[in-house]
């Protein structure tokens, strides 16, 4: 059974590919930050139409945080442009009030292939964020 009711060959692949790969990253990322609450997620935003665009992703939800600081970091994957030449956009982001970028990776094909090579360093910072707790000191918003 698949989450996302849409045919388009990349976010079928995408869907069969990074589910799993984020699903096994859960148990280290427990591992890193065990107060924290992890899941996978995917959805779709829009009509199927010219501004249609899927998200993939971690999102970790943080216990006990401060009002003035984020109380979640996901990890996002989001694919656009369907109807056309797609793109496709990769990045570790804290919540508001933050929104601070620790990592990103914007690919200048749709290849999962670049995708795929650039998950690792995106999951290490993920972990690396996770393990911190907070934006970096003297972070700025994205």
């Amino acid at each position: 059974m698949t989450i996302i009711s849409h045919h388009h060959p990349l976010v079928l692949r995408m869907e069969a590919e990074l589910l799993p790969l984020f699903q096994a990253a859960l148990p280290s990322l427990t591992q890193a930050a065990p107060q924290v609450l992890t899941s996978v997620f995917a959805f779709s935003t829009g009509t199927q139409g010219a501004f249609l665009e899927y998200r993939f992703g971690i999102s970790c939800l943080l216990d006990a945080v401060p009002d003035d600081q984020p109380d979640e970091l996901a990890l996002l994957v989001s694919v656009s442009g369907l109807d056309g030449e797609a793109s496709v956009a990769a990045e570790v982001r804290w919540g508001q009030p933050s929104g601070h970028s620790e990592a990103q990776a914007v690919l200048a094909t749709a290849s999962m292939p670049a995708l795929h090579a650039a998950l690792p360093g995106l999951l290490a910072a993920l972990r690396k964020a996770l393990e911190r707790g907070r934006p970096a000191d003297g972070a700025r918003p994205a």
